[in-house]
């Protein structure tokens, strides 16, 4: 009798365990957020998806160690965008455990209690209705079909996310080479159009921002106040304003040509005005590109049609399990295979989007509300609910990170030779 019941047993508390899961999940999203939130570089933000903010048990902090020769709390291990340091095999039982906080968990509860109710009303209809089930062969002949779907959906994602960081790491280089470009070989007979032109360069990253978030991020007013006068709305037309920077910053580097005394007859100064024009040239192309990654989705039909199959296949795999296992465990193997499979997809959806908008603080903070209820878009949202990477790019973060680099490049004093 204790081997019969033991399977029982055993459901009985899964059941117990996945209900005090999906309660606390549900808890953590009803919860009040705080108003501001730590920069992206902070590895302890008090708004950012808990798997990796949440204080791990006390039990857990001074036993596991980092590698042989060093005894680290798993607070200090947590990935770092700073240092480099990211997840290793040492860090299972803490995911493990804070399973249920999980960014991922909360948004596919609700399919997963949907698949929990009806595993349940299976095996309550099974005590009835005995012969009820059918064969496993579907299920196995079509498993190898399903995870080929999922893993082409997710891969098709991550590349689109790679793409995107990509192109920033573009941006980036593009906009270090003008800086310098401009400081040192133009600058020295230009310097009113340099200085201009710097404060554009530094305003483009924020434009690009705004573009990946389709204008649900307003300009700050050091960018808008750089564009010219019209009565065009940017949050419906997010690429005019990089574009309209873009066009400032080719009239400003031909008003540097007037202004110098020697670009006519220098040609070493005229190949530097040239090389300046066609960087500007690769800014306006990683917007088209950035665009081109916001604006086309993986075709819809293949999404939709993974999501049936993927409903149906878990949908009816406890007919399939309730003849050929335990009744008892056909719950605990659903909710498992479950649980793996959605998560799966769910991630395939939110990296299908790569851009997300970290919030910031002070005068950096670009969020706005986009809609007649005062809420948010979601891209943004999601931002606010993790951290950065954890299921987008930090563009915000980029950005403002780019900006930096090019006003420090401009508050150089580099001394130059006359003659």
């Amino acid at each position: 009798m204790k081997m019969n019941n033991t399977p029982r047993l055993a459901a009985v508390g899964f059941l117990l365990i996945l209900m005090h899961c999906c309660a606390f999940s549900t808890a953590s999203m009803s919860a009040p957020r705080p108003k501001t939130l730590q920069q992206f570089s902070s590895p302890t933000s008090q708004d950012v998806d808990p798997l990796l903010s949440a204080a791990p048990p006390t039990s857990l902090t001074a036993t596991v160690k980092l590698d042989d020769e060093s005894m680290k709390p798993i607070r200090k291990r947590r990935p770092q965008l700073d240092s480099g340091l990211r997840y290793s095999s040492n860090d299972w039982l803490i995911n493990l455990l804070l399973t249920p906080t999980s960014y991922i968990m909360r948004r596919v509860r609700f399919h997963l209690l949907t698949n929990i109710v009806g595993c349940i009303g299976i095996i309550l209809l099974h005590e009835k209705y005995p012969r009820i089930g059918i064969p496993m062969t579907g299920h196995s002949l079509l498993a190898s079909s399903l995870g080929l779907l999922l893993s082409y959906r997710t891969n098709s994602a991550y590349a689109r996310f790679w793409e995107g960081r990509g192109h920033w790491a573009g941006t980036k280089a593009t906009c270090r080479n003008l800086a310098m470009m401009m400081k040192t070989h133009i600058g020295p007979s230009s310097p009113k159009a340099t200085e201009k032109f710097m404060e554009l360069l530094a305003a483009y990253p924020i434009c690009l921002m705004h573009l990946c978030l389709g204008g649900a991020a307003r300009l700050p007013e050091y960018a808008s106040k750089l564009l010219p006068k019209t009565d065009m709305d940017y949050q419906d037309n997010p690429t005019w304003p990089g574009m309209l920077i873009c066009t400032e910053m080719q009239k400003t580097l031909h008003e540097a040509e007037r202004e110098s005394k020697t670009a006519k007859w220098n040609l070493i100064e005229s190949a530097h005005h040239s090389a300046t024009a066609h960087m500007i040239d690769g800014l306006i192309t990683k917007m088209a590109n950035c665009e081109k990654i916001l604006r086309t989705p993986v075709p819809w039909s293949y999404s939709r049609h993974t999501s049936r199959f993927l409903s149906l296949w878990i949908g009816t795999l406890p007919l399939a399990l309730i003849g050929t296992v335990n009744k008892w465990l056909v719950l605990p193997i659903t909710v498992a295979a479950g649980y793996a499979m959605l998560g799966i997809e769910e991630i395939g959806h939110l990296i299908e989007q790569p851009f997300m908008g970290d919030k910031q603080e002070g005068e950096n903070s670009l969020f706005v509300s986009v809609d007649e209820d005062g809420e948010a878009s979601d891209i943004i949202t999601r931002g606010r609910k993790t951290q950065p990477y954890d299921i987008g790019i930090p563009v915000c973060s980029l950005a403002l990170q780019i900006r930096r680099e090019v006003e420090g490049i401009a508050s150089l004093e580099l001394e130059h030779d006359d003659h």
